[in-house]
């Protein structure tokens, strides 16, 4: 939970900052891209439209399953022809904005982490402290490898064998705790029980 109250505001910010100008500078390569995905929009539109009256006329028997398949094939065929090198600039610009979030979540997130040196604003929200030896350097290990890289690079495997080890180990410490000699200690009251 605390984790989602530091990475809200941080897309937040990155997301005012794509709208503001960060999505003009990633268009900047490719030529007239707005134009040209209007111009895809309306190709899709028209191509879904075109599927649909096709599908009419195999659902009233007016052409056979060969013919649907055949119609809808050629339209593929025409539609790839028409707008192939369309979509690769579509894509490419996507691809560029991904990289934007994931490279700047990941350094905004540590800068924030370096400068609360730790206790962010989600531990402090939800009473909890990070202990040990905190430098810029366990900060890395802990929050941008150990953390960050370590659940997208295993696709979230990484945040269940966490939610494993917090759960099943004596000290309810996680992998980045043990490797970077941290540990996350509540600061409200203890119960026994």
């Amino acid at each position: 939970m605390a984790y989602l109250l530091d990475a809200m505001p941080i897309f937040l910010l990155l997301m005012i900052l794509n709208t503001l100008f960060v999505a003009e500078i990633l268009k900047n390569p490719y030529e007239d891209y707005d134009a040209n995905y209007e111009v895809y929009q309306q190709n899709v539109d028209e191509y879904y439209n075109t599927i649909d009256l096709y599908y009419l006329d195999f659902e009233n028997e007016v052409i056979t399953q060969d013919e649907y398949d055949t119609q809808v094939s050629t339209l593929r065929d025409d539609f790839l022809e028409i707008n192939g090198e369309t979509e690769t600039v579509i894509y490419s610009y996507l691809t560029r904005l991904i990289y934007y979030f994931l490279i700047s979540f990941l350094v905004v997130k540590y800068l924030y982490n370096i400068f609360t040196k730790g206790q962010t604003f989600g531990l402090k929200l939800m009473k909890l402290e990070m202990v040990g030896k905190i430098t810029w350097f366990s900060l890395l290990l802990r929050e941008l490898f150990w953390r960050e890289l370590y659940w997208l690079f295993t696709f979230g495997l990484g945040l269940f064998v966490d939610l494993l080890m917090v759960t099943f180990t004596k000290k309810n410490r996680t992998l980045r705790d043990i490797l970077s000699n941290t540990s996350i200690i509540y600061q409200g009251t203890s119960y026994p029980f």
